[in-house]
């Protein structure tokens, strides 16, 4: 498999192939530089526009966690809200069973188009973009390992 934006010639076309992802495995580019220097903008200035409500988001819902749980469920994604309740009996039961971290430094922020990752100091929080805004997706993730193929155990977590 190829990576997401690799670049293959067939005869006198190129194609930027995806990895199976979206509506269409192949792309036919006329002009692949034009192509890769729009998207590259397109992608920059949609996540630097969304970094300050998605970190908003993201240290409101970690801040209400831990004092007003059911208020912090208004922030959560709805199949987050419906596993918890799954999980606990209600949402603001599952949010006070996770026993999330407090709001800590914040690393780094990473929006792609409609998704979402908040790299905390010591945890990773998700999130997606609705019609309603920014809502967590899951919260309180962590790795066993630095190494990025390992995924992340999330006591917050939807579908």
């Amino acid at each position: 498999m190829r990576p997401l934006s690799s670049l293959v010639s067939t005869g006198n076309r190129s194609c930027l192939v995806g990895a199976g992802v979206g509506y269409a495995d192949h792309v036919r580019v006329t002009c692949p530089a034009l192509v890769a220097v729009v998207a590259g903008l397109s992608l920059t200035a949609c996540s630097t526009a969304d970094e300050p409500e998605v970190t908003a988001v993201t240290q409101r819902f970690l801040g209400l966690a831990g004092s007003d749980p059911a208020a912090a469920c208004t922030l959560l994604a709805p199949r987050t809200v419906e596993r918890l309740a799954d999980d606990a009996g209600d949402c603001a039961a599952g949010l006070r069973d996770a026993r999330l971290r407090a709001p800590d430094s914040i690393r780094t922020v990473t929006v792609a188009i409609d998704s979402a990752q908040v790299v905390l100091s010591g945890q990773v929080v998700f999130l997606a973009r609705f019609d309603t805004g920014w809502l967590v997706t899951a919260a309180g993730c962590t790795r066993a390992s630095s190494d990025d193929a390992v995924p992340y155990r999330c006591p917050v977590e939807g579908d």
